[in-house]
């Protein structure tokens, strides 16, 4: 199953306990108050919903929602490997 942006935000919107709307490709993860721990929990989310398996250390530095967006989505749209 293919996953969208707009998918992903509102997960991430229910993980971090955040207004939707602020989630902004700009805003950065630190100015939400996003913690590891969200990303973490959105992870096992996307895990379980997507069948993706995201590796611990997998997942590059980033500070923006956009950044982890580009990167979620890349990964979980990714054709699988044969």
């Amino acid at each position: 199953m293919k996953a969208t942006e707009s998918e992903l935000l509102d997960m991430l919107s229910q993980e971090a306990i955040l207004d939707r709307a602020r989630l902004v490709r700009e805003a950065t993860l630190a100015d939400l108050g996003i913690s590891s721990i969200d990303v973490i929990s959105l992870l096992f989310e996307l895990e379980e919903k997507f069948g993706v398996v995201i590796e611990e250390g997998e997942m590059p530095e980033m500070s923006t929602v956009g950044e982890m967006m580009d990167f979620l989505l890349a990964k979980i749209n990714a054709e699988p490997q044969a």
